[in-house]
């Protein structure tokens, strides 16, 4: 029969790990995810950046393009209650849009100002972004811009 003391011994060396070896491989693991989640959020943040700017790059070349259709004279000729010319301006957002494949799926809807001078247009698209799935939106998600530009004043 075990002694008292190596009873002891052999309780405290069960109880006891004898070397911290295998501790630092969950640490290692858990700081890697982590890190792959801060990557991903930033490729995220970057996609929807770059996809943003490049909207409101095309609705700006749009309102150029629809301030360009606005006749300035026939415009300054109205009087508020009549009708402004809007479908030359919807007409030539539209066609600018048509004409690069890339923008086809932005949709635009045109509004003129009171005086006829100020084009104001709102693009909107439904775009995708890099692991769109882990931000809980795998159907995409919609972006909007706005833009104006003024007509001509000759």
């Amino acid at each position: 029969m075990p002694s008292r003391a190596g009873l002891r011994q052999s309780l405290r060396g069960r109880l006891e790990p004898a070397d911290d070896r295998g501790s630092t491989i969950p640490l290692i693991l858990g700081f890697f995810l982590i890190a792959l989640v801060m990557v991903a959020g930033a490729i995220v943040a970057s996609d929807a950046f770059t996809k943003q700017r490049d909207l409101q790059s095309v609705c700006d070349g749009a309102a150029l393009a629809a301030a360009n259709a606005v006749d300035g004279p026939a415009a300054r000729t109205e009087t508020l209650t009549a009708a402004l010319p809007l479908a030359p301006v919807q007409q030539a957002a539209q066609s600018y849009l048509d004409r690069d494949p890339a923008r086809q799926q932005v949709t635009v809807r045109a509004a003129l100002s009171a005086d006829g001078h100020l084009v104001m247009l709102d693009c909107s698209q439904h775009t995708t972004l890099a692991f769109q799935r882990l931000l809980g939106r795998p159907n995409g998600f919609d972006q909007h811009a706005t833009s104006s530009a003024q007509g001509d004043l000759h």
